[in-house]
């Protein structure tokens, strides 16, 4: 099949000719200023072009390249500027910032755009024999850090795996298919509708990333509390290493020893490239109802989520929102029509009657799906556990508003920056008995933290992710920046609220991956006999250290390197140098 690969602009989120448009959410900057403390209104408009990009000197390595010349189409090996900026990073703030800043020190050398897993081993093969670097690519979403070369020394090569995009096989009677790593998420749910069927696998970054980038990264949608998480619906993968293809079989379940898919499962491109798997698929549900409530307080809510889990009668989707959250939300909604807004206005007065009023209230945003009998006693069962928690549910336009803008939230950063403000997310996960005490005191320390700066903090975090055990946390913070110190501003906010969830036993991710950002805190969640059990994983299959070096290996001093890779005037003297 052909497929012309369309890659996110490279200096934000999602396409060239999309961007957030406050007309569409005409309450959100009234907010943002009100909250930060911003009292200007005019901002120069930013006109990002490539010319800008202090992009340094490609290494080439005239043997390697021949061998690909060899064996692949020239459409599929480039060193184009354009090309080598858009694979320099992923889309976290550092990134963006440094190439909204001109430095792109973290762009490869050339870019493969392999179209068989054939073609994939044989650059693997090339690049172990000629000690070249390669890094997996997919739709670069990813904001960990997972795509900056770390390696200035070795040629590198970004091996963008987005034209192995086939759904290969579906088996509807054990409700399984077989797919190819590159292919997009609407690509993939289009191919998998054709037989009936879903993955359920909708992630906040679903329009602009890839089945392998989920699977490398243990990403989770936002219908993990019925489909589970990516690992959870991996049934089978292929992953092409420097020692060859390690393949795993076709079984629901297995008693062989180590687990080796889950060494695929999470690898973040140190191991491999994984070319293929087979997935765990279902029926498109035949109903699907999306409903919004509000509870008077955010305890009250994540009692509600937890009763729900308790009485299996938890939603497929489920995300509380704290007041601030709330807050921001409620801001981001699209504009009224007339008679909706006399209607929300008639609303509002009812909730205020109920003692709903903000800024107490948490916005909780939910989605049943299934047959259409099963939604209706789940919905049911669960709406008597809300009530009884004191929540008033929502017009259908809640849920409405919620499906129609839900993979729209990334562009406000992006809006965000070009106002010198600077926004950040960290997501974690923690036992049900944690949770309260985890989000009391991570709330406090952002706050604190960014307070410290000299800037009015703004902090949030809904709850979402449910398990048996418990939830992911996901806070979102934003604050202006002090001009020439939004870096150091920044990295000091991000330790503070990472070393958080260190500190009181969660984890430093939930489905974000490690990468460079949270480097520095792996050997603390996972033992340093973890760390090394993951060296010798590695030494194993790479011994030549090809695959994506410095990631899932924190060096002797982890946070002074943390902290290096994030100077513009270090990267500036890099590209120099």
């Amino acid at each position: 099949m052909a497929y012309n690969p369309r890659h996110m602009k490279w200096w934000g989120w999602g396409y060239e000719d999309v961007e957030f448009r406050a007309s569409r959410h005409p309450d959100f900057w009234p907010f943002a200023r009100s909250v930060l403390d911003i009292e200007s209104d005019e901002f120069p408009r930013h006109e990002w072009n490539l010319e800008s990009i202090e992009l340094p000197e490609g290494h080439v390595d005239e043997p390697f390249v021949a061998k690909l010349r060899a064996c692949l189409a020239p459409g599929q090996i480039t060193s184009d500027t354009k090309e080598r900026v858009t694979h320099a990073y992923g889309k976290g703030f550092r990134d963006l910032f440094r190439l909204r800043h001109g430095i792109a020190i973290g762009a490869p050398d050339l870019i493969v755009y392999p179209e068989s897993e054939h073609e994939v081993s044989l650059t693997v093969r090339a690049a172990a024999e000629r000690d070249i670097v390669l890094i997996p690519f997919g739709g670069g979403s990813n904001i960990a850090g997972c795509l900056e070369r770390m390696d200035s020394r070795r040629m590198c090569v970004s091996l963008d795996m987005r034209r192995l995009r086939r759904v290969l096989s579906v088996d509807k009677r054990s409700f399984t298919a077989q797919i190819e790593a590159g292919v997009f998420g609407p690509d993939l749910e289009e191919q998998l509708a054709a037989h009936g069927m879903t993955l359920g696998h909708f992630p906040d970054s679903f329009l602009h990333s890839t089945l392998g980038g989920w699977i490398a990264t243990r990403s989770a949608g936002m219908q993990s509390d019925k489909y589970g998480k990516i690992e959870d619906m991996v049934i089978a993968v292929r992953m092409v290493t420097p020692e060859g293809v390690l393949e795993t079989r076709v079984v629901p379940k297995s008693s062989n020893g180590i687990d080796v898919k889950h060494l695929c499962i999470g690898s973040e491109g140190t191991l491999g490239i994984i070319t293929e798997a087979k997935m765990r698929v279902h029926a498109i549900p035949e109903s699907r109802q999306v409903r919004g409530y509000l509870f008077p307080e955010f305890e009250g809510g994540i009692e509600a989520m937890h009763a729900c889990m308790s009485n299996e009668c938890m939603p497929a989707m489920v995300r509380l929102n704290d007041p601030d959250k709330t807050a921001l939300s409620l801001a981001f909604r699209p504009p009224s029509s007339g008679f909706t807004k006399i209607a929300s206005k008639l609303y509002k007065t009812y909730l205020r009657a109920k003692g709903l009023a903000q800024p107490r209230a948490c916005l909780m945003l939910t989605a049943f799906e299934g047959r259409q009998a099963g939604v209706s006693r789940q919905l049911q069962r669960a709406e008597a556990i809300y009530k009884k928690r004191g929540a008033v549910g929502l017009p259908a336009g809640a849920g409405k508003s919620f499906e129609a803008t839900k993979y729209d939230f990334p562009h406000i950063r992006d809006f965000l920056l070009d106002r010198d403000v600077t926004t950040d997310v960290s997501e974690t996960a923690t036992v049900w008995s944690n949770i309260v005490p985890l989000y009391r005191d991570t709330i406090a320390f952002l706050r604190a933290e960014i307070s410290n700066s000299g800037v009015r903090p703004w902090a949030g975090c809904h709850i979402s992710h449910t398990y048996q055990c418990g939830a992911s946390l996901y806070f979102t913070f934003g604050f202006r920046q002090q001009p020439g110190n939004e870096m150091e501003q920044y990295l000091q906010v991000k330790r503070a609220v990472q070393q958080s969830f260190i500190d009181h036993g969660a984890t430093l991710s939930h489905h974000h991956a490690v990468g460079t950002e949270h480097l520095p805190w792996l050997a603390a969640d996972i033992s340093p006999v973890g760390v090394q059990a993951v060296s010798a994983i590695k030494q194993g299959l790479d011994p030549g250290n090809i695959m994506n070096p410095g990631r899932l290996l924190p060096s002797s001093s982890p946070f002074e390197d943390w902290r290096a890779l994030s100077s513009p005037s270090r990267d500036r003297e890099r590209v120099k140098s």
